[in-house]
């Protein structure tokens, strides 16, 4: 038992130390394809990724633009003449100005003449706002399949 008992130790010293130093990296988005737009509030990244497998996945990245903003609540809807989806959080923790929302793509391989057009409204509402903002974005990706 004398000779188990420094590699136990050894083997707590090293978990704590994972479990301590545990850093919480996002991964930088670099999906097939994508497309940003801007506006006065958001800057909308709508992407295609993992396109050449059986199940793409879509999704939109929004970041805020600006710095004083403290959200409340927040909403998006995408829409294509294929298919659409929506993300809702209406608890944003305090601090949050980027939002990424992926799914699987079942409407992306129905794509016409290698083109996918769409629109994305986003709603969300400030704290010590009453009313709701809104921003609307157009995206028109072309597809290789």
């Amino acid at each position: 038992m004398k000779q188990l008992m420094p590699f136990v130790l050894i083997a707590l010293i090293v978990g704590g130390a994972m479990l301590f130093l545990n850093d919480s990296y996002e991964a930088e988005l670099d999906p097939d394809w994508s497309q940003t737009e801007a506006m006065d509030h958001w800057e909308m990244t709508f992407f295609l990724d993992n396109v050449h497998e059986e199940k793409p996945e879509v999704g939109v990245k929004l970041e805020s633009i600006r710095e004083e903003i403290d959200i409340e609540a927040i909403e998006f809807f995408v829409d294509t003449q294929y298919g659409g989806f929506f993300f809702q959080d209406l608890d944003v923790e305090g601090g949050t100005r980027s939002f990424t929302y992926t799914e699987e793509c079942d409407f992306c391989l129905e794509a016409e003449r290698n083109m996918l057009p769409g629109n994305v409204i986003v709603n969300w509402r400030e704290k010590d706002e009453d009313r709701i903002f809104s921003e609307f974005f157009h995206f028109d990706i072309q597809l290789n399949h």
